[in-house]
C-alpha cells in the first residue's frame, strides 16, 4: 500500500471560505458509512488535477487574472528557468492583439485601394470612351455636312430655278430682237427670188420653142421626179435599219426579208406589251410599299417624340388625349397617370413578359383620376371629340386588407411578377386591382394548365380565363416589343423603336431605288415596243425601202438627155444662160434662204425652248413663296456670274458636284463608323487584362446599346460626361476622404499601437521591479532582483519600425495638395501594406516583446549597488535557476493582485497549488519557495509524497491525508495539522 499526504497550508482567518469551497463539489465525494473518532473518513474519487483546480477555485472567487498563479503552479512544480528573456517575454509580458490593428488598418487600406481602383477603371474607360467621342462629334460634323449639302441641294432647286427665269425673260428678248432681223432679211431675200424666177421662166419658154429642148426638158423633169423618189425611199431605209437594229432584226433586208421582219415586229410589240403590263403591277406594287412605309416612318417618329416627351412606354392616340386633358384641367401626368406607367415586369420574370403584357395591355392604358379632378375629366372628356379612345378609374383611398388578399394569393401568381412604382400614392390601389381580377396563375406545361379550372396563362400566352373562356393573341403588332406598355423607364423601348425606324428607313431608300429603276425599265420596255408597232406600222411595203430601182431609171435617164443634147447648139447656150440664173437661184432659195429660214426655225425654236424652260422653272419655285436665298449666294457666290447659256451646264455641275461631296461624306461616315464600332466593340467587350483589373467593368458598360445601333451613339457621350462631371469627380473626393482619414488616422492608430505597447511592456517592467524590489532575494545580505530591457532591434524589425514611420507624414505633407498625399500614399502607405501581406515577416516583426532582450539583476538591499546579472543560466544551478524564477513569478502576482503587506483580509483569496514541487530541489530552495509565499501572504495547497513533509510540516495548519487502495480507491482523511502530527508519530511509534 502507499500513503500519499496532501498538505493544505491555509490562514486561519480563510479556513472556513475552504471548506465551502470543498462542500461545493470541486472534489466530488461519496459518503461511507465507516468512521473514526479522531477523522472523518470518506471515499472520494479526484476528477480534477490541483492546477485546474487551483484555477477553477480563482474564477470562482472572481480574481482580475489567473495567468500568473497558473504559472506560478507549473513553474514551482515541474519547472525551472532556463532561457529568462524567453521567459519574461512569453509569460511575464502581455501579448496584444497585433494582428487584428493590422485587419483594422488593411480593411481601411482595402477601402482606399476600391476607390483608387474605381479612379483608375474611370480614367481608363475615359481614356477610351475619349476617342469614341471624338469620333462621335466627328459623325455629327458629317451628318451636319450631310444635312447642310442635302439642305443646299434643296435650296439651289429652288435658287436655279428662280434664277432660270430672271436669265429666260432676258433671253427670251433678245431672241425676239434676233427673230425680228431674221423675218426682215427673209422679205428681202424673198424679193430676189422672185426676180430669179422670172429670169428662169423666160428661158425656159425660149427652149420649150424647140422640140429637142422640149424633149430634153421633159427628161430633165422625170430624172427630177426620180431623184425625189430615190432619196425619200433612200432617206426611208436609214429610219428602217436605225428600228431594225433597236429591236435586233436583220437591216438593208430583202423583199423576203422584210416580209418577216414585219411579222416578227407584231410577236415583239405583242410580248413587250405583256412585260410591260407586269411591271406595271410591279411598280404599282413598289409604290403601295412605298406609302406604307411613309406612313410607318411618320407613325414611328411621333411615337419616339411622344415617348421621349412622356418618358413611358405608352405612346399614339391615348397619349396625346392625357396630354390634352392635363393642359385643359391645369393637372401633371404624375397626378392622372396610365396605370402602366406605374407598373412593369419584374427584371427576374422577363420571360413572362410577353404574357403578362397581353394580360395587363387593356389595363395598363387606363388612366386614374384622383378625386379632385373627377369632375373637371368627365366635364372635358364629355364635351369634346376625343377622336380616339380613352378609358380612365377613379382613385378613391380606402383600407384594402392586404394582408388578408396576400393569404390568397399564390406563388405563382402573375401578381407575384409584378413591381410597382416606389412611392406612388397609387400602389395600394394598383395591387388590390391586380389581386382582385389579374390572379392568374403562371403555369410552365399544358398539363398543368389544364389542371385549373380557372385564370391561368402559359408562357407562350393562352389565357384561361374565368367561365370557361380562352384566348390567345399572337397578331404581329400585339407581339412585337415596340408595342409593350408597362414600365416607367422606356430607353429600352425607344432603343427598340429607333432601330426599327431606322430599317423602315433603309427599306424606304431601297424601295425608292427600285421604283426609280422598275420606271426606267418600263420607259425602256415602251420605247421598244414603240419602235416595233413603227417596222411594220410606218414600213407596209417593200417599196417604200427599195431606193435601188429608182437609182437605175435614174441613170437610164440620164444617158437619153445626154445625147439630146449634142444634136443642138442654140439650145446649149439657152440652156447655159438658164443653168447660171438656176444656179443663182438655187444658191438664193437652198442656200440664202434656207439658211434664213433655218435661223428663223432655230430662232423659233430656241424662243419656245426658252420659254419651256421659263415655264418649268416657274412650276418649280411656285410652291416655295418667297424665299431668302442670301445665305445660299453667300455661301455659292460663284454662281453669280452664272449666264443663261451655261445654266443648265453650271445647275448640272453644281448638283453632281453636291452629289460628289454627299458621296465622299458619306465614305467617310462609314470609315468612321467603321471605326467607332470596333472602339466600342472593345468597349463593352474588353480583353482579360481589363477585366481582371477591374471585375465590374462589363456589368457597368452592359445596358450601353451595341455598335450595331449608332443612333444611340449619344448614350456613350452622355456615359463619358457623367464619368468626367460626376463619377470621376464623386470617386477621387471619395479616394481624398478616405486618403486624409487613412494618413491621419488609420495609419497614425496602428504606429500609436506598437508605441503603446512598447510604453506599457515598459511600464510592466517597471511595476514588476517595483514588486521585485519589495521581496528579498537573498536574505545575508539582503539582495533584490531587477529586469532590464534593453532594445533588440533585428533587421526585419528596423525595416518594419522604418516603414511604418514612413508612412506616417509630417505635418508638411499633411497640408500638402491632394497630389502630394497621393503621391505619399503610393510611395509609403501601399508598399508598407504590401509588406505586411507577408504573414510570415509580419509575424515576425509585429510581436513589440521581441523588440527588447530580457535579463535580471540583483542589487544590494542597503546600498542598492548591483551585485550580479542574470543573463546566460547555464551556469546556475537548478535551485537557483528555480530561486530566480520563484522571485519573478512572485513580483508578477504581487503586480496583478495588488498584494500588499497586510494582504489576511477575510475577503482576500490568493490560492497556490503546489504539485510536488520538492521533489527534484534542495531544502533551501524549497524553504526560500514557502519563504516567499508567505512574504506574498498565499494561500497554499501542497501536494507531496509523505518524505518531504518535513520541508513544510511547520507552515502548514491543515492536512488532507489521501490513502489509495488496490489501485482502485483513494481514501481521504481531513485533519487539522496538530492531529497530523500526534496520527504521524503513533503511526511511527508502531
Amino acid at each position: 500500500m502507499r500513503r500519499q499526504f496532501g498538505i493544505a497550508h491555509v490562514p486561519l482567518t480563510v479556513e472556513k471560505d475552504f471548506r465551502d469551497f470543498d462542500a461545493k463539489g470541486l472534489w466530488k465525494r461519496r459518503l461511507d458509512k465507516t468512521y473514526n473518532a479522531n477523522a472523518t473518513k470518506n471515499k472520494i474519487e479526484f476528477i480534477e488535477g490541483p492546477t485546474a483546480y487551483a484555477e477553477r477555485m480563482s474564477n470562482l472567487f472572481g480574481m482580475r487574472s489567473v495567468k500568473a498563479l497558473s504559472l506560478f503552479n507549473q513553474v514551482v512544480g515541474v519547472k525551472v528557468l532556463e532561457d529568462l528573456d524567453e521567459f519574461i517575454r512569453t509569460n511575464m509580458l502581455e501579448e496584444q492583439d497585433a494582428e487584428a490593428e493590422f485587419i483594422q488598418l488593411k480593411e481601411s487600406f482595402l477601402t482606399l485601394m476600391d476607390a483608387k481602383t474605381n479612379i483608375e477603371k474611370a480614367k481608363e474607360q475615359i481614356k477610351q470612351l475619349t476617342p469614341i467621342n471624338e469620333i462621335a462629334n466627328k459623325l455629327n460634323e458629317i451628318q451636319n455636312d450631310l444635312r447642310q449639302l442635302e439642305l443646299s441641294r434643296e435650296m439651289a432647286v429652288y435658287w436655279f430655278a428662280n434664277r432660270g427665269v430672271e436669265l429666260g425673260e432676258k433671253e427670251l428678248e433678245k431672241c425676239k430682237e434676233t427673230l425680228q432681223l431674221l423675218e426682215n432679211k427673209l422679205a428681202e431675200l424673198q424679193a430676189k427670188e422672185t426676180e430669179l424666177k422670172d429670169q428662169e421662166t423666160d428661158l425656159t419658154v425660149q427652149i420649150k420653142s424647140d422640140e429637142v429642148g422640149n424633149q430634153i426638158e421633159k427628161l430633165k423633169a422625170e430624172i427630177g421626179r426620180l431623184e425625189k423618189s430615190k432619196n425619200l425611199r433612200s432617206d426611208k431605209l436609214d429610219d428602217y435599219n436605225k428600228i431594225a437594229q433597236y429591236i435586233n432584226i436583220n437591216s438593208n433586208p430583202s423583199e423576203e426579208t422584210f416580209i418577216e421582219n414585219r411579222e416578227k415586229a407584231k410577236q415583239l410589240k405583242q410580248s413587250t406589251q405583256q412585260n410591260i403590263d407586269e411591271e406595271n403591277e410591279n411598280l404599282r406594287a413598289f409604290k403601295n410599299e412605298e406609302d406604307k412605309l411613309k406612313q410607318d416612318t411618320e407613325e414611328l417618329v411621333n411615337t419616339i417624340q411622344t415617348l421621349q416627351k412622356n418618358k413611358n412606354n405608352i405612346a399614339g392616340r391615348e397619349a396625346e388625349i392625357r396630354d390634352e386633358i392635363i393642359t385643359y384641367i391645369g393637372a401633371n401626368r404624375e397626378e392622372i397617370p396610365f396605370i402602366g406607367e406605374l407598373i412593369k415586369v419584374k427584371e427576374d420574370e422577363l420571360h413572362w413578359e410577353s404574357s403578362v403584357e397581353k394580360v395587363l395591355h387593356n389595363f395598363a392604358l387606363r388612366l386614374i383620376v384622383p378625386p379632385k379632378y373627377y369632375s373637371q375629366v368627365n366635364q372635358y372628356v364629355n364635351s369634346h371629340n376625343l377622336k380616339g379612345r380613352i378609358r380612365y378609374d377613379k382613385y378613391e383611398e380606402q383600407d384594402y386588407l392586404k394582408n388578408f388578399h396576400r393569404k390568397n394569393i399564390e406563388e405563382k401568381s402573375l401578381v407575384h411578377k409584378i413591381d410597382i412604382k416606389p412611392k406612388t400614392v397609387y400602389a395600394d390601389w394598383i395591387e388590390n386591382y391586380l389581386e382582385a381580377q389579374f390572379n392568374f396563375t403562371c403555369v410552365d406545361n399544358i398539363s398543368e394548365f389544364e389542371r385549373h379550372s380557372e385564370m391561368a396563362i402559359t408562357q407562350n400566352g393562352l389565357i384561361k380565363f374565368k367561365r370557361g373562356k380562352h384566348e390567345k393573341d399572337d397578331r404581329p403588332h400585339i407581339s412585337k416589343k415596340e408595342n409593350y406598355v408597362l414600365g416607367w423607364d422606356n430607353k429600352e423601348k425607344i432603343a427598340v423603336l429607333r432601330r426599327e425606324l431606322n430599317s423602315v428607313q433603309n427599306q424606304q431608300s431601297e424601295n425608292k431605288k427600285a421604283i426609280s429603276n422598275k420606271n426606267i425599265e418600263i420607259k425602256n420596255l415602251g420605247t421598244f415596243r414603240d419602235e416595233c408597232h413603227n417596222l411594220f406600222s410606218k414600213f407596209d411595203k417593200y417599196d417604200d425601202i427599195n431606193w435601188q430601182f429608182y437609182a437605175n431609171e435614174i441613170q437610164e435617164k440620164t444617158e437619153q438627155k445626154e445625147e439630146l443634147e449634142t444634136t443642138n447648139d442654140r439650145v446649149k447656150q439657152l440652156q447655159e444662160q438658164l443653168k447660171k440664173v438656176q444656179t443663182n437661184l438655187k444658191q438664193l432659195t437652198e442656200v440664202d434662204i434656207a439658211n434664213n429660214n433655218r435661223e428663223i426655225f432655230q430662232a423659233e425654236e430656241r424662243q419656245k425652248s426658252i420659254e419651256k424652260t421659263i415655264r418649268d422653272n416657274q412650276v418649280i419655285i411656285e410652291p416655295f413663296g418667297d424665299i431668302d436665298v442670301t445665305a445660299f449666294e453667300v455661301q455659292n457666290s460663284n454662281l453669280l456670274n452664272i449666264e443663261y447659256e451655261n445654266f443648265e451646264t453650271r445647275r448640272k455641275n453644281f448638283q453632281e458636284e453636291n452629289q460628289c461631296q454627299t458621296s465622299d461624306f458619306q465614305k467617310h461616315k462609314n470609315q468612321k463608323e467603321g471605326e467607332v464600332r470596333i472602339k466600342i466593340n472593345a468597349f463593352k467587350q474588353p480583353n482579360e487584362t481589363i477585366t481582371s483589373r477591374f471585375k465590374d467593368w462589363r456589368s457597368d458598360v452592359n445596358s450601353l446599346p451595341d455598335s450595331t445601333n449608332l443612333d444611340l451613339i449619344s448614350e456613350y457621350q452622355t456615359y463619358l460626361e457623367r464619368l468626367e462631371k460626376d463619377n470621376l469627380p464623386k470617386f477621387e473626393k471619395k479616394f481624398n476622404d478616405y486618403l486624409q482619414e487613412t494618413i491621419t488616422n488609420k495609419v497614425g492608430d496602428f504606429r500609436m499601437f506598437f508605441q503603446n505597447w512598447s510604453d506599457s511592456i515598459k511600464d510592466n517592467i517597471q511595476h514588476l521591479n517595483t514588486s521585485l524590489k519589495e521581496i528579498d532575494f537573498k536574505s545575508n545580505p539582503k539582495t533584490y532582483i531587477q529586469i532590464v530591457a534593453p532594445n533588440k532591434i533585428r533587421d526585419e524589425v528596423k525595416e518594419f519600425r522604418r516603414l511604418l514611420d514612413n508612412a506616417v507624414p509630417n505635418v508638411h505633407q499633411m497640408n500638402a495638395t491632394i497630389d502630394g498625399r497621393k503621391h505619399h500614399f503610393n510611395e509609403n502607405i501601399q508598399p508598407f501594406i504590401e509588406k505586411l501581406d507577408k504573414e510570415e515577416w509580419r509575424k515576425k516583426v509585429m510581436d513589440v516583446r521581441s523588440w527588447f532582450s530580457y535579463k535580471a539583476e540583483e542589487f544590494y538591499k542597503e546600498t542598492h549597488h548591483k551585485f550580479k546579472t542574470y543573463e546566460a543560466m547555464g551556469q546556475l544551478s537548478g535551485g537557483e535557476k528555480a530561486q530566480l524564477t520563484y522571485t519573478i513569478l512572485g513580483s508578477a502576482i504581487a503586480y496583478q493582485f495588488g498584494l500588499t503587506k497586510e494582504g489576511l483580509q477575510s475577503n482576500s483569496f490568493r490560492f497556490i497549488a503546489i504539485d510536488e514541487a520538492f521533489k527534484a530541489q534542495d531544502e533551501d530552495k524549497a524553504r526560500y519557495l514557502i519563504t516567499l509565499c508567505k512574504q506574498l501572504h498565499l494561500q497554499l495547497l501542497v501536494v507531496t509524497p509523505s518524505d518531504n513533509i518535513h520541508i513544510v510540516e511547520n507552515d502548514i495548519s491543515f492536512v488532507h491525508f489521501v490513502e489509495r487502495k488496490e489501485e482502485r480507491h483513494s481514501w481521504l482523511y481531513d485533519m487539522p495539522i496538530e492531529q497530523f502530527k500526534e496520527e504521524k508519530s503513533n503511526y511511527l511509534n508502531q
